[in-house]
């Protein structure tokens, strides 16, 4: 959905009015907090100055935005000014983007699409590297302390985001699974005896070194069938090599998955959460969580190809014994424990409804009683990378969890 605040259509002005109304003053204080949203999508652009506002009312500091002019009459809505004063110094950046250039001198907090809110975050004393390189061991590591050693508890919600997650996949038996595999692979002109290699979630200008490799790998490769499903011109051309077909869009999760024996990612992936092993070649938040493999260089990433196949020859997986449940965990984790549930906001999925929906929510929310700010502080204070539902250093938040059937 692209929809820019601007023009005089009568759900802007509605979008506008409500926004005044809720936020009402333009925050004060001695610093500022910058918001950058240079996005199309009226969603990205909401979430990134409703978290600055919840930043700016932690620290008491006024709210600057970096923006396009379209955007403009919406930020000052939400109390924001365009220019920043020579006298203030910037205490926190909330970005819509998460790059190389994104400064490290002062906390930085990286919204995120989908769901209702999601943002995470890296501070100055949490090293020198750059957002994405100190993200996923910041995670992975949070991960660790907070979400693997209460599995248990948190098992019966992760199931159940499990269930959801799969609504795609509609094969219930082994057998169901081998008949579409034999199937699709019939249909591609594909070997069903030979293991195949699943390549998405690359983007075209990223993560460029390890896809080459993949690329490489697989056009010298005679003992798997490889599929290629990447918005991008053919990194292998088929002619000559009868086991690599590009297959943009024309396969159903439902076959996809039934085909794929070992996955190679170039984002996050819920295949290891349902048995499915994947080779991590791409940057994802969560790719320290140990649900995947994830390769340092390209010599190593050929190595995890190359025994993967083999194992996989041998009526084996790569898939380590942890990684199943470290992969739904995972996958509540970003889907259900980092999302935080506000009034403020109305869901991702309200797409072409999302402008009326938020004008609806900031006409009758209380902002300071929203969950947002008991997020924000938490993270905060604690310094974690990651915005939360629920105060995962609470035993008894945690055991609400395990208080729910899991879903079957």
């Amino acid at each position: 959905m692209r929809r820019r605040v601007g023009g005089d259509g009568g759900h802007v002005d509605r979008l506008l009015a409500a926004a005044r109304t809720c936020w009402g003053d333009t925050p004060g204080g001695a610093g500022c907090v910058v918001a950058e949203t240079y996005d199309e999508d009226l969603r990205v652009v909401v979430r990134t100055l409703t978290v600055a506002r919840a930043v700016c009312g932690l620290l008491s500091a006024r709210l600057a935005v970096l923006t396009t002019p379209d955007w403009m009459p919406l930020a000052r809505a939400y109390g924001a000014v365009q220019d920043l004063r020579p006298e203030e110094s910037p205490v926190a950046l909330v970005t819509s983007r998460a790059d190389r250039a994104v400064p490290r001198e002062l906390p930085v907090v990286h919204v995120h699409g989908t769901g209702t809110l999601k943002a995470y975050a890296i501070f100055p004393d949490q090293g020198t590297c750059s957002f994405q390189d100190e993200l996923p061991a910041r995670v992975g590591a949070f991960f660790e302390r907070h979400v693997w050693p209460h599995r248990e508890l948190i098992r019966p919600s992760a199931e159940r985001v499990a269930w959801r997650a799969k609504s795609g996949y509609q094969v219930r038996t082994d057998t169901e699974r081998r008949q579409l595999r034999h199937h699709g692979c019939a249909r591609l002109g594909l070997d069903a005896d030979r293991p195949t290699i699943a390549v998405f979630g690359h983007a075209p200008g990223r993560d460029t070194e390890l896809f080459d490799a993949t690329a490489e790998f697989a056009a010298a490769d005679e003992s798997a069938n490889w599929l290629f499903l990447d918005p991008v011109p053919d990194p292998v051309p088929a002619a000559g090599r009868p086991r690599v077909r590009c297959v943009r869009g024309s396969l159903s999760t439902t076959m996809l998955w039934s085909m794929t024996d070992v996955g190679v990612a170039f984002g996050d992936s819920d295949l290891p959460g349902f048995g499915i092993p994947v080779i991590q070649a791409g940057w994802s938040e969560g790719g320290a969580c140990g649900a995947t493999h994830v390769p340092a260089s390209p010599s190593e990433h050929r190595g995890l190809l190359r025994e993967a196949i083999a194992r996989h020859a041998k009526g084996e997986t790569v898939l380590g014994p942890e990684q199943r449940e470290r992969a739904r965990l995972w996958s509540w984790l970003r889907r259900c424990g980092a999302d935080v549930p506000s009034q403020l906001l109305p869901h991702w999925e309200q797409g072409d409804d999302y402008a009326r929906a938020l004008a609806v929510n900031l006409r009758h929310v209380e902002p300071g009683g929203d969950p947002l700010y008991g997020a924000v502080r938490r993270l905060w204070e604690r310094r974690e990378p990651m915005l939360t539902r629920l105060d995962l250093h609470d035993p008894a938040a945690l055991a609400a969890l395990a208080a729910v059937g899991s879903v079957r």
